[in-house]
């Protein structure tokens, strides 16, 4: 069987559709992926990612646009990839026969083309469109009803947590399957860094855009120099964090990083943090990719109440849960350095959770048994 996957970023990285592709690789699916460059400006180009189940063909669109930067400044750039998207998917609809879509933004125009062609359709929800983006308050009620229609016509859907089944409240999917955002159990694999063992190093790799609260803990390490901030990824706050690591020396920018290496600086600090702004609604409902990371490195974590996998971390004191201001971050850091010595007790604990609950093993088998039902 072989699979289309579509994604409205380059892939470059992107944890979730690598894992899940090199999973289906593994499986012996044959797997090719569509995606979207917003730095650069061409028609396609095709080349390779090197996965470590094989190399699968990608082809970017280049259509500039910008990360973080909400609909109304995507939206013509948006309106140019679906037309680029609709273009491929028809001309090469021989070279599919399941089409595997990320997000609403890529889902709806897959739907079309897969009844369009008798294809499957499977819609892997990362964020739920309507609470995720600033959609305009008139026509949120229009694209969620829309995205409603895509989830029921979906052969199947996938969502990262059990919690986001409230979210799709008022669907009816035919086959509904969550694959949590946990990444690959590759510790053994990881180098150690060579990083300052005297300081408290904290750590965030990721979309560096507002919401995330990354200003503000870059701001709280900089006045302290016992810590240390090693920060990563690529968006609108690229410049400023650059600049920064400049002007403080204990402020580390890494700008874009492939998996592995994220994975591997992770490793190499001590706190990890996945802080993300409770007013906004997809924010309850999230599964970050550090929540995961943090359980199978052992690596204790910051979050704030009420986003996503909050209560697991408060429920089995894996880290410090914070309200969303400055002043409760410095308390969680300091709370978790005068904790120093439960690092390790909390370290066992949080990779027995990963293995005993969130496991990619576990979640490879689940793609196993969706797509082997796709097959039938």
């Amino acid at each position: 069987m072989k699979v289309i996957y579509v994604r409205s970023n380059p892939v470059d990285p992107d944890s979730r559709v690598e894992k899940e592709v090199n999973s289906l690789i593994k499986l012996g699916y044959e797997v090719e992926i569509l995606a979207w460059d917003r730095e650069n400006s061409y028609k396609v180009t095709e080349s390779y990612l090197d996965l470590k189940s094989g190399k699968v063909k990608i082809y970017r669109f280049g259509l500039p646009g910008s990360f973080g930067g909400g609909i109304k400044r995507n939206l013509i750039p948006l309106f140019k990839f679906q037309i680029r998207l609709y273009s491929w998917l028809v001309k090469n609809k021989s070279k599919y026969d399941v089409i595997h879509a990320c997000d609403f933004d890529t889902a709806f125009l897959s739907s079309k083309v897969a009844k369009l062609f008798k294809k499957k359709f499977v819609y892997d929800i990362f964020d739920y469109y309507v609470d995720a983006f600033s959609v305009p308050k008139f026509a949120k009620k229009i694209i969620e009803k829309i995205d409603h229609n895509v989830i029921n016509s979906a052969d199947a859907v996938i969502i990262c947590s059990e919690k986001r089944k409230e979210q799709i409240k008022g669907t009816n999917p035919k086959k509904l399957l969550v694959i949590h955002n946990t990444p690959e159990d590759v510790k053994e694999d990881l180098k150690d860094l060579n990083l300052n063992k005297t300081k408290i190093k904290i750590v965030y790799v990721g979309i560096l855009s507002s919401g995330r609260f990354i200003k503000e803990i870059a701001e709280v390490i900089k006045n302290n120099k016992e810590y240390e901030f090693h920060i990563g990824g690529f968006g609108v706050f690229e410049d400023y964090f650059r600049e920064l690591s400049q002007k403080n020396i204990n402020i580390n920018f890494y700008g874009k990083l492939p998996y592995k290496k994220t994975l591997e600086l992770e490793k190499s600090c001590d706190l990890m943090v996945a802080i993300y702004d409770p007013h906004i609604p997809n924010h309850y409902y999230a599964a970050p990719n550090k929540f995961y990371e943090s359980l199978m490195l052992g690596k204790p974590l910051i979050m704030v109440k009420n986003t996503g996998m909050d209560y697991v971390v408060a429920k089995h004191n894996i880290g410090e849960v914070i309200e969303y201001n400055v002043r409760s971050l410095k308390d969680g850091i300091d709370n978790l350095v005068k904790r120093r010595s439960d690092w390790p007790g909390m370290s066992i604990k949080m990779k027995d959770l990963y293995n005993q609950n969130y496991s990619w093993t576990m979640m490879e088998l689940r793609l196993k048994e969706l797509y082997g039902e796709l097959e039938d």
